[in-house]
C-alpha cells in the first residue's frame, strides 16, 4: 500500500485504540474473547476503505489493547468513520485521534524502533 499515490492522497495519521473488556493481567486478550474480535478487527481495517479516505499500515496488540494504524486523507472524518463500529460493538471500548503527523513518516520511524537486526547466515567450513 506505500505507494507514491497513496503517500500523497493519505498523508496524516489516525489511531484507533481498542480496550480490551476481557484480558489477562498481563494485558494479553482472552483466547475466546480474542476469537470472538475477528469481525470487530475486519469492520475497523476496513473502516476508510468506501469511500476510500486512507489505508491501514499497522496493527498492534499489547498492554490490554489493540492499536490500528492508518494513513488517512487530511479531510477524513475519523468519528464519523468509526462512529458506525462503536454503534455496531456497544460493549467494545474504541478511541481515535487525528494526527497531523505524516503517518507514513510515522511508519518508517516505527520500523527502525522495533525491528530487529537479522545477520547474514553463518557459513560453517568443515
Amino acid at each position: 500500500m506505500d505507494t507514491p499515490t497513496n503517500r500523497k492522497r493519505y498523508s496524516r495519521l489516525a489511531v484507533v485504540s481498542h480496550e480490551f473488556t476481557h484480558r489477562y493481567p498481563d494485558g494479553r486478550p482472552e483466547p475466546e474473547y480474542n476469537k470472538t474480535l475477528e469481525d470487530f478487527d475486519v469492520a475497523i481495517t476496513s473502516a476508510f476503505d468506501s469511500p476510500p479516505r486512507g489505508v491501514p499500515i499497522l496493527v498492534e496488540t499489547f498492554g490490554g489493547f489493540r492499536h490500528y494504524y492508518f494513513c488517512v486523507a487530511p479531510d477524513a472524518d475519523v468519528a464519523a468513520i468509526i462512529q458506525p463500529i462503536t454503534q455496531t460493538y456497544p460493549a467494545e471500548k474504541l478511541t481515535w485521534e487525528y494526527r497531523t503527523t505524516p503517518g507514513w513518516d510515522f511508519l518508517a520511524g516505527y520500523a527502525e524502533r522495533y525491528s530487529t537486526a537479522i545477520s547474514p547466515p553463518v557459513s560453517f567450513q568443515p
